[in-house]
């Protein structure tokens, strides 16, 4: 009796050790996979956290700031006209009959759905002893590439010399280039102190004439001294004497 007794309380235990470590073997994986939950969760959270300040530092410094806003126009740095306005043009006027159009100083841009081109031209009628007048063209070029003139701003201000026609002693002549000289820009600063009202800033020079004195024509801004005044562009004529006085004596806007 005695050893049965023995075997019985040795049987329980051996039981409720085993039950122990069961249980002892069921809690630990349940706390190591808290614990592994808990961890991944802040490693996902800081990585995010991590790669949204990157991409956000990225995004900042590729962020361009000479784009133009959509439906602005963005001024050029340069009036001079090249192989790809020109081409642009051809394009446009491919099938126009009745005028040559011929292209004299780019002014600026315009994001749209494409690109707008506004281009300082001559326009000439095919007639005989037609004479050629300064319009500024519209030209819209579309996503695919194609090219249409959307509008014409005419003047009536009479080109004073075509590109490539030579010069003649005592006449006007074309510059080798529309940027504007510092004599130029010079002679247009002096002559329009007398327009009070209104600023006159020089886009591009059109042309040049020696007389007893000089004559210069140019494309400008034109924007009057007011709140909220919108600039308009116009060729204007200054004439500057041998004692450096200067004025403007002729101003031809565009309708």
């Amino acid at each position: 009796m005695k050893k049965m007794l023995a075997l019985m309380i040795a049987g329980v235990m051996v039981f409720s050790m085993t039950a122990c470590g069961q249980s002892g073997k069921e809690e630990k994986p349940a706390q190591t996979e808290e614990t592994v939950t808990e961890e991944t969760a802040t490693e996902e959270t800081e990585a995010g956290e991590a790669v949204t300040e990157e991409t956000a530092t990225v995004e900042e410094e590729e962020a361009p700031e000479d784009i133009p806003l959509a439906g602005g126009w963005s001024k050029t740095d340069s009036p001079e006209i090249t192989e790809e306005i020109r081409a642009l043009l051809e394009k446009a006027t491919a099938d126009l009959v009745g005028a040559a159009y011929t292209p004299v100083a780019y002014i600026g841009s315009q994001v749209v759905a494409g690109r707008n081109h506004a281009v300082l031209c001559t326009i000439t009628p095919v007639v005989p002893d037609a004479v050629a007048k300064y319009a500024v063209v519209i030209l819209y070029e579309d996503l695919e590439g194609n090219v249409t003139i959307t509008s014409v701003l005419d003047s009536e201000a009479e080109a004073e010399v075509l590109p490539d026609a030579g010069t003649l002693m005592g006449g006007w002549s074309a510059p080798e280039t529309p940027a504007v000289t510092e004599e130029a820009a010079a002679a247009l600063a002096k002559a329009a102190e007398s327009k009070l009202g209104a600023e006159y800033t020089p886009v591009a020079l059109l042309a040049t004439q020696i007389v007893s004195g000089t004559n210069y024509s140019l494309l400008c801004e034109i924007k009057a001294v007011t709140p909220e005044a919108e600039a308009g562009y116009a060729v204007v004529h200054v004439y500057q004497d041998l004692e450096g006085n200067a004025e403007i004596t002729d101003i031809f806007e565009f309708a």
